[in-house]
């Protein structure tokens, strides 16, 4: 049995990795601990909080979304984020950690499926296909922070973030969003292989 530590950016993404995440490693004998940070993500408070909880697990890895980051420097980018969070963490620790950011929000996932995702917001289907028809890879989903995920749908449904998304992503199934999200798919990936 291998212990995994999530820390997660907030309560949606919480209800996800224990309603869809939890029971799919269950199988695979990794017994997953939550931790929540709830929000006001910075290196120096994830460093913290991690290197004071790494030393009980066999692994942390971090589920943040690239914008929950606070004081982002113009030229950040996801790469620079995940070795920065590696960095903070003391140096007889760091072959521990599997820092992960989703680009740009968690709310990209539910990109996946326009047909569960307009169902479970009770939406029109249109604007959800024109935004998935306009980007190639749906974890781009992104021109500004006022164009990311979590704002397009703001624009066009009523959304309850910690209601919906782990509602939704739970109907949407991981089979359907890893083969939407690559970077979603290959963190999974590295946490099967533990």
């Amino acid at each position: 049995m291998t212990r995994l530590l999530i820390s997660v950016e907030g309560k949606s993404e919480w209800k996800f990795v224990e309603q869809v995440l939890q029971p799919h490693f269950a199988n695979l004998e990794v017994y997953i601990k939550l931790h929540n940070m709830k929000g006001n993500i910075s290196i120096d408070r994830v460093s913290g909080k991690l290197n004071r909880l790494i030393h009980n697990f066999d692994f942390v890895t971090t589920l943040y979304d690239f914008y929950g980051f606070k004081r982002l420097s113009d030229n950040e980018t996801k790469k620079t984020l995940e070795e920065k969070i590696k960095n903070g963490i003391k140096q007889g620790q760091q072959h521990k950690i599997i820092p992960y950011v989703q680009m740009y929000e968690f709310e990209a996932l539910l990109f996946s499926d326009s047909v569960k995702m307009a169902s479970g917001l009770k939406t029109n289907q249109g604007w959800i296909d024109e935004v998935v028809n306009d980007f190639s890879d749906l974890e781009t989903i992104n021109n500004s922070k006022e164009t990311a995920p979590s704002k397009r749908i703001e624009n066009n449904a009523t959304y309850i973030k910690t209601q919906h998304a782990p509602i939704i992503l739970q109907e949407i199934g991981l089979p359907k969003i890893r083969e939407k999200c690559r970077g979603f798919n290959a963190w999974l990936e590295q946490l099967e292989s533990l």
